[in-house]
């Protein structure tokens, strides 16, 4: 169920993957992340969660929607902050793909 013949991810939402997007939309709307100037909200999750677009739209829609939130790299943001950010958020991709291997192997 987790991994389709497209190869896209689909399905329930796991609570370290919540925590990994959580922290993702933080730095995103701070200008925090190395992505490109103008790069949407929703293809740069779609992305790093390796799934369709309307999944995001799906999970975040009212109050939580992303809508066409667009990335505006942060001009004043330290160095020391970028950095934080980026190993932060890698530590919790690494929790949450643990997490989907976990399940991967669970489901064999």
């Amino acid at each position: 169920m987790e991994r389709p013949s497209s190869g896209l991810r689909r399905g329930k939402w796991t609570q370290e993957e919540e925590a990994y997007v959580e922290r993702v939309i933080r730095d995103f709307n701070g200008g925090l992340l190395d992505a490109a100037p103008g790069t949407t909200l929703r293809s740069y999750l779609s992305d790093k969660l390796n799934c369709d677009p309307m999944r995001i739209t799906k999970k975040f829609t009212g109050d939580a929607s992303i809508g066409k939130r667009v990335f505006h790299p942060r001009e004043n943001a330290s160095p020391a902050a970028v950095e934080r950010s980026r190993r932060e958020i890698a530590e919790l991709e690494a929790i949450w793909r643990r997490k989907l291997e976990q399940q991967r192997r669970e489901a064999e």
